[in-house]
């Protein structure tokens, strides 16, 4: 099986060779093409290649395009840093106001080149890949777009102590997710993945959650030309998943295993597909065998659970730079050792 074989098979709930794997690996093609982050991170063709280099030394299920948020604030107006290590970061936000956000042009995804980066990139991808391995677009939720425009902090501050502000940008934000995220469904992506960390425990409250992130999630998302999957941006996210539930468009949660799996299972039901597994950016400070055992005890125990619509990846952001390629082989290494281990005799 390839890995659109694979990821179609999950969603089914079909039996497999093997159990799909993604290790976020966008950053981590730089390392293995030699590539200096800042062109990485601005030209789409150096990008396709360092995740074709990607595919060949791992295998992995799933590409994914660029997981580069900073970009999008860019694409708004906001100063944006390089780094020599890690993907680009917001230096300066675009705005402070709700009187600015009023007057903000929203970013062109068909002339912006910030945009234009990430639609070419996916493209790329599809194209090289040709169906054997879907590509995965990398968005931030509508929910979070406006931290990336304002600041974490002044985003806060609006949803928590101006509702009607904090409606008034999601209704502006969303018209722009929409048309970006289906520009990339276009392009060739399969699914795209969405970390919303303002509907994590760790940053609101469930009212807000419930009242003002769920529905423009909805509205947004309902629009949307493909599915998605909702991503724990390596916040805790099982406390709020029952509000995400039966989002349109949502077939699957991307959460860390130790908030726990069977939980999650029984707030996401039967079928939506959980991603999980070692987390991605403490993946350089262990050995291979530390990985492969994580790695290994999550897969029996959705064996012994007969959770057919799971896929193992590392959760949270981007495998570091700096970690020893045999503890990315490791995910592949545990998922021969068990196999499909999903049957009635399990």
């Amino acid at each position: 099986m390839n890995g659109t074989e694979r990821i179609m098979g999950t969603l089914a709930g079909t039996p497999l060779d093997r159990r799909a794997f993604i290790p976020v690996l966008s950053l981590y093609g730089a390392r293995l093409t030699g590539c200096p982050l800042e062109r990485y991170y601005s030209d789409p063709a150096a990008y396709a290649q360092g995740q074709m280099a990607v595919n060949k030394e791992f295998g992995p299920d799933l590409l994914l395009g660029p997981f580069a948020f900073a970009l999008i604030g860019a694409a708004f107006g906001s100063q944006i840093t390089f780094s020599s290590v890690q993907p680009p970061n917001i230096r300066k936000p675009a705005v402070a106001s709700l009187e600015e956000w009023d007057r903000l042009v929203l970013p062109d995804p068909d002339t912006n080149p910030y945009l234009l980066y990430f639609r070419e990139s996916v493209r790329l991808m599809a194209a090289g890949l040709q169906g054997s391995v879907p590509v995965g677009a990398c968005l931030p939720a509508p929910i979070d777009i406006p931290a990336l425009v304002m600041g974490m902090e002044g985003w806060l501050d609006m949803v928590l102590f101006d509702r009607s502000g904090a409606q008034r940008v999601l209704e502006k934000v969303n018209p722009f997710f929409v048309r970006i995220a289906n520009s990339l469904f276009a392009a060739g992506a399969m699914v795209a993945v969405l970390p919303c960390a303002f509907a994590s425990p760790a940053v609101l409250m469930r009212e807000p959650v419930e009242a003002l992130m769920r529905p423009a999630l909805k509205q947004a998302l309902e629009q949307l030309d493909g599915p998605s999957v909702l991503h724990h941006t390596g916040a805790p996210l099982l406390e709020h998943l029952d509000i995400l539930v039966g989002l349109p468009s949502a077939i699957g949660f991307a959460l860390s295993y130790q908030e726990g799996l069977d939980k999650a299972r029984r707030v996401a039901g039967p079928d939506p597909v959980l991603f999980s597994g070692p987390h991605g950016p403490g993946l350089a400070e262990q050995d291979a065998g530390q990985v492969e055992q994580v790695c290994r005890e999550i897969l029996e125990e959705r064996g012994r659970e007969k959770d057919r619509h799971f896929i193992l990846v590392t959760t949270g952001a981007d495998v570091p730079l700096d970690t020893p390629p045999e503890n990315i082989h490791a995910m592949r290494k545990a998922l021969i050792a068990i196999g499909w281990n999903v049957s009635a005799d399990v």
